[in-house]
């Protein structure tokens, strides 16, 4: 059986055009992967998927206040 992580999904790989855009498919994705860890107690990946949650948005918090200057 193939691993999960191995398999890579053209559709996504077409629509994330850059770094921004890809911060923001994880920041979604992270937000729902956590409640879905939450709802069934599986508190570390919670935990991590938040983690990545938060690494994203503040990567956008960046990006677009070094926009602004």
């Amino acid at each position: 059986m193939a691993k999960v992580a191995d398999r890579h999904d053209p559709d996504i790989e077409a629509t994330v055009e850059d770094a921004d855009a890809a911060a923001a498919l994880v920041a979604e994705v992270t937000a729902s992967l956590a409640q879905l860890a939450q709802r069934h107690h599986l508190d570390m990946l919670d935990y991590l998927l938040r983690m990545a949650n938060l690494e994203a948005e503040e990567h956008l918090r960046l990006r677009s206040r070094h926009r602004l200057c």
